[in-house]
Order: structure tokens, then C-alpha cells, then sequence
């Protein structure tokens, strides 16, 4: 560290070159697989955004073996990252969708359910479409597909398999207990992994080619509201709803339960 300023810890200057090498690749993209992430660079951009000046003595042999190192890490950060912030964001708009189901009713519960595909579909496409981080997750993917140092692969590629299982993992959750709430269930010989595996790649690939074909993507009137009104649907909404109604049916066993704050925050909070 520089004169007069205090000594940070491993972990503290871990942390914060991470963040800054993170932000840079948020800014510029990925490049070639964060060739970019220079020490030198990344001490600049400390420096200007903290005011803590670092040397290559306080990097190099202290935390990271080198600069390749130093990139895998924030690549494996990156790549372990993946999806938290983007459900919450997709899930913020279903309360009231599911606030409105009158339980006693079939058609009610169908309703719900696809106007719950309508809705968590198009907040979806608006979460990955606005997420930089998904665009560096998809690049990280990729570089590794492509190839890299076996010791770097490996790192990077336990990252995003770690990712993927804890995405995975809280969607099942969250399609069960929606499932429950709705009344419906599995149709036999498939499986809610299944459909979660599904759904994400219908999500991923959808917003892909929503970058480059917005005008298929967006904007789909179909009669599907109360009474027949027109509602507007997304190409992905729509995807997922013929989606579920090929894996879901309604459960004919299933009790009828009261509709309330805390059946619907059950739902939100899985």
C-alpha cells in the first residue's frame, strides 16, 4: 500500500480489485476473456474511484499468483453471480395477478396461470434485457466453451455450474409453491425440473434474439383478458404458456384454499 494510508487486508483488496475488475467488463463487455483486467489498469480505476493507491507488491504473490490468476477471479465471480437480482425483478409484478384468483373456480385458476406466464414473462424479458451481467454470463459461458487453460476452464466452468444449480434449485421452488397455489399439478411422466429447464432456456434464448429481432419479440395482442379483451403478450409469454399447458393440468385432488396476503406471499417468497 502507499505511505500514509492504512494496510488492508488480503481479503479487503481481494474484494475490492474484483469489484473493479467487474465494473470494468460491466462498462467495455468481455472482450476475449478479460485480457482487458490489466493491473495496471484495474490499479487506475481503484484509484480513481477510492482514492487508495496499490502497488504490484501488494497484488502479485500476496493474492494472486499473476495477472491471469487475478482474471479468473473475476471472471469465476462473474459466472457464479448469475440470476438472483433478475428474479427478483421478474417476480415484483405477480402479487396482484395472484391476489385476484378466485379459488373456487377452474376457470379462475386457469386464468391465473396464464396470465402468471403473461406477466412473469414480460418482466422476465425486461430483467435479462436490462441485466449487464447476464451479457458477461452468457460471454463467460462462451469463452469456455470455445477453450481456455485447462486450470482456468475448470475454475471458471464449477462457477457457472454452481450458478446454474442455485438458479435452478429457487425456480423449482417458486414453480412448486405456484403450482400449489393454483391448484394444479405435474402432468405424470414429466417433471417440474423439467419445466424449469425449459422455461430458462426459452427465457435465455428469447432475450438473446430480442437484441437483434425486437419487432417479433414484443408487442403481441391476443384476446386473452376478462370477457375476451385484448391483452398485449411477448413472444416468450406466449412460448411459456403453451409451455405449461403441456406439463401442468388441473389438480382434481386438490383442497380449495382461501386466497390471502400470506398465501400469495408464500408464492413470492419461495
Amino acid at each position: 500500500m502507499a505511505a500514509g494510508r492504512p494496510r488492508l487486508s488480503r481479503d479487503q483488496l481481494y474484494d475490492l480489485f474484483v469489484r473493479a475488475g467487474w465494473d470494468i467488463l460491466r462498462e467495455e463487455g468481455l472482450g476475449a476473456g478479460g485480457e482487458a483486467l490489466t493491473f495496471k489498469r484495474v490499479r487506475q480505476r481503484v484509484e480513481s474511484d477510492t482514492g487508495i493507491q496499490v502497488t504490484n507488491g501488494s497484488l502479485i504473490g500476496r493474492i494472486w499468483e499473476n495477472q491471469s490468476d487475478y482474471q479468473t477471479d473475476v471472471l469465476t465471480a462473474i459466472a457464479a453471480h448469475y440470476g438472483a437480482a433478475e428474479i427478483v425483478d421478474t417476480m415484483k409484478d405477480l402479487g396482484p395477478v395472484l391476489a385476484s384468483m378466485d379459488a373456487s373456480s377452474e376457470e379462475s385458476r386457469r386464468s391465473t396461470l396464464r396470465e402468471v406466464c403473461r406477466v412473469s414473462a414480460a418482466a422476465n424479458t425486461a430483467a435479462l434485457r436490462q441485466s449487464t451481467d447476464l451479457s458477461l454470463w452468457f460471454g463467460i459461458w462462451a469463452v469456455t466453451a470455445v477453450g481456455s487453460a485447462p486450470e482456468r476452464r475448470r475454475r471458471i466452468e464449477w462457477a457457472l455450474e454452481q450458478s446454474y444449480e442455485k438458479v435452478t434449485e429457487r425456480m423449482e421452488g417458486i414453480y412448486a409453491a405456484g403450482l400449489d397455489f393454483v391448484g394444479y399439478r405435474v402432468r405424470a411422466g414429466l417433471t417440474i425440473r423439467q419445466f424449469t429447464i425449459a422455461a430458462a432456456a426459452l427465457a435465455e434464448g428469447c432475450v438473446l434474439r430480442d437484441r437483434v429481432d425486437s419487432a417479433h419479440m414484443n408487442g403481441i395482442v391476443r384476446p386473452t383478458g376478462p370477457g375476451g379483451d385484448e391483452q398485449e403478450w411477448t413472444l416468450f409469454g406466449l412460448a411459456l404458456d403453451a409451455l405449461a399447458q403441456q406439463f401442468f393440468e388441473l389438480d382434481p385432488d386438490w383442497a380449495v384454499t382461501p386466497v390471502d396476503s400470506a398465501s400469495v406471499s408464500a408464492v413470492l417468497d419461495a
